[in-house]
C-alpha cells in the first residue's frame, strides 16, 4: 500500500505475527476470525504478509454501501481478483480497460453489452431444463437410503450451469465434465493465485498442474461450444448464444472471441456455486427446523397442487423465498470480496491515500448483531417487507451491490427455487446422526461433508399413496416421477 500513517480511528485487528501479519489467522479459522472483528469498528485494518500491502475491512453496511455504489467510480478491483483474472482472462468480474475511458466506465460498458444475456424471460425460459435435471437427479434417490447431499448438489450444479451456459450442444458432456473436475481442484488451484497473486504463474503452487489441465480441458470444450453455436445461429437461448449475439455501443461492434470465452470460463464457474453450496446448506437448516420446513411443504403443495414447477409459480412461493433469502444470509456463498481505492478517498473517519487495498466480508456482515438481530437464529420472516424495510442500505449483500453486483443473481435465484421447489415436493432430507457441521471458508463457503438421509414425503393432499419398495424398485410415484422427467 502506498507510504502513508494510517488514520488513529481505526483500529488494527489483534492477532497479528511478523512476517505473517493476519494471514494464518485467515487460513486456519477465517470465517469466526472475520466475524470477530464486527465489535472493533466500521473499519479494521488487518495486516498483510511481508511485502503485500495491508488491507481495510469494511464492517458497516453504510460504509459498504459507500464504497460498492455512492463512490464507485472511485474503486477499481482489489489485488485478490488479479488471482482471478490471470487464469480465466479479463472478463466482468475484472477491471476492463477500452481506449478513451475509466475503469467504471469501461465495466459499464462491457456490462451493458454483456446483460442482455440474463434478462429474466430468458432465465424463466430455462426454468423446464433445470427442473427435468433436479427430477433426474432426485428420482435416483430412494426412501431410507442415506446420500451425500454436497456431491449431489455438485453434480447438479455442473449439469444445470453448463447447459444454461453454453446450451445443448454436442459439447455438452464435455464442458460438464471439465468444469466437475475444475471445481474439484479450486481450492488447491486458485486460492493461494488469490492470496498472493505473485504466485499465480509459477510452476509448483500446489494445484497448479490439475488445476491448469482441468481449466485447459473447460477452455477447449467452451471453444467447441461456441464454433457449434455460431454454426447454428446462436439462437437456443443460453448464455454463451447471446454473447454471440452481444454488441458493444459507441462504436457498434460484438465481442471477440477471446473476451467470449473469458467471460464465459467465468461466469460458468461462478454459477455453480448456488446449487453446489448453497442448497446443501438450504436442506440443512430444514432438517434442523421442522417447524420452517412444514411452512415450505404446505405453501408448495398449495402453490403447485401436485403438479411440476413452472417459471411463473416462483412468485408465488413467497414463503419459500424468503428461506433462500435467509440461507443466503447465514450461507453466502462468496463470502469476502475486495476493492482498491483509485483516488485517494475518505470513508467514514479515515483518510485512504489511492492505492489502498479494502475488504468486505459478505459472511461477517450478515452475522453482526449491530446490522442483523438475533443473527444466528435462522428466521425467513425477517426478510418480510415490514422487517426488511427497516435494515440499512447494503445490510444484505450475498450477490453484491451497485454496479459489480452479481449479473447471474437472478439466474441463482431461479435455480434455488426450483430446486428446493421440486426436491421439496416429493422429500424430506434429514443429517445422519452424529453429524458434525463443519464449514470450510475458502473461495466459497462449503459446508463440508453433509450425509443426509432421504424420505419420502406423506400425506400430502395431491399425493397418492405410496407403496413400499421391493427388490429395491423405487415406490410408485417416483417411478412416476422419473417417467415425468424423460
Amino acid at each position: 500500500m502506498a507510504d502513508s500513517v494510517p488514520a488513529p480511528t481505526v483500529p488494527t485487528a489483534p492477532g497479528s505475527l511478523p512476517l505473517l501479519g493476519h494471514s494464518l489467522k485467515l487460513l486456519l479459522d477465517p470465517l469466526d476470525f472475520m466475524a470477530s472483528l464486527n465489535e472493533l469498528g466500521p473499519l479494521v485494518r488487518m495486516r498483510g504478509p511481508a511485502f503485500t500491502p495491508d488491507v481495510y475491512l469494511v464492517n458497516s453496511p453504510e460504509l459498504l454501501h459507500q464504497l460498492l455504489v455512492t463512490d464507485a467510480r472511485d474503486y477499481g478491483q482489489a489485488r485478490i481478483t488479479a488471482g482471478i483474472g490471470s487464469q480465466f482472462g479479463v472478463s466482468l468480474v475484472m477491471d476492463m480497460d477500452f481506449d478513451g475511458l475509466t475503469l467504471f466506465g469501461s465495466h459499464r460498458r462491457h456490462r451493458r453489452a454483456v446483460q442482455p444475456a440474463f434478462h429474466p424471460h430468458r432465465i424463466t425460459a430455462g426454468t423446464p431444463a433445470l427442473r427435468r435435471a433436479v427430477q433426474e437427479a432426485a428420482a435416483q434417490w430412494c426412501p431410507g437410503r442415506t446420500i451425500r447431499v454436497d456431491r449431489e448438489m455438485a453434480s447438479l450444479a455442473y449439469r444445470v450451469n453448463a447447459r444454461a451456459v453454453c446450451g445443448d450442444t454436442p459439447a455438452l458432456d464435455r464442458v460438464t465434465a471439465a468444469l466437475a473436475a475444475m471445481s474439484s481442484q479450486t481450492t488447491r488451484g486458485l486460492y493461494w493465485r488469490l492470496a498472493v497473486p505473485q504466485l499465480a504463474h509459477l510452476k509448483h503452487v500446489p494445484g497448479t498442474g490439475s488445476f491448469r489441465r482441468a481449466l485447459s480441458d473447460l477452455r477447449t470444450g467452451i471453444l467447441a461450444a461456441l464454433t457449434h453455436q455460431r454454426g447454428q445461429g446462436a439462437a437456443d437461448g443460453s448464455v454463451l448464444s447471446e454473447l454471440l449475439r452481444a454488441r458493444y455501443a459507441a462504436p457498434d461492434e460484438p465481442l471477440g472471441d477471446q473476451q467470449i470465452t473469458a467471460d464465459t470460463l467465468f461466469l460458468i464457474w461462478a454459477s455453480t456455486h448456488g446449487l453446489k453450496e448453497v442448497l446443501p446448506h438450504l436442506f440443512y437448516e430444514l432438517a434442523r427446523h421442522p417447524d420452517i420446513e412444514q411452512r415450505v411443504h404446505q405453501e408448495v403443495d398449495s402453490v403447485l397442487d401436485g403438479r411440476p414447477v413452472q417459471a411463473q409459480d416462483l412468485t408465488s412461493l413467497e414463503y419459500t423465498r424468503r428461506v433462500v433469502k435467509e440461507t443466503l444470509r447465514l450461507h453466502p456463498a462468496p463470502w469476502m470480496l475486495g476493492r482498491r481505492t483509485l483516488v485517494p478517498v475518505r470513508l467514514g473517519t479515515a483518510e485512504l491515500p489511492a492505492g489502498t487495498e479494502l475488504a468486505y466480508c459478505t459472511y461477517a456482515l450478515h452475522r453482526n448483531p449491530a446490522v442483523h438481530p438475533d443473527p444466528l437464529r435462522f428466521d425467513p420472516d425477517r426478510w418480510l417487507p415490514g422487517p426488511a424495510k427497516t435494515l440499512a442500505r447494503c445490510a444484505d449483500v450475498p450477490f453484491g451491490a451497485g454496479v459489480r453486483k452479481c449479473i447471474g443473481d437472478a439466474l441463482t435465484m431461479n435455480q434455488l427455487l426450483t430446486a428446493v421447489a421440486t426436491i421439496a415436493a416429493h422429500w424430506q432430507l434429514r443429517t445422519t446422526p452424529g453429524h458434525r457441521y463443519r464449514p470450510h471458508g475458502r473461495i466459497v463457503i462449503s459446508p463440508g461433508p453433509m450425509p443426509m438421509t432421504c424420505h419420502l414425503r406423506r400425506g400430502r393432499a395431491s399425493a397418492s399413496p405410496v407403496a413400499a419398495p421391493e427388490h429395491g424398485a423405487a415406490p410408485a410415484d417416483v417411478q412416476g416421477w422419473r417417467r415425468h422427467a424423460n
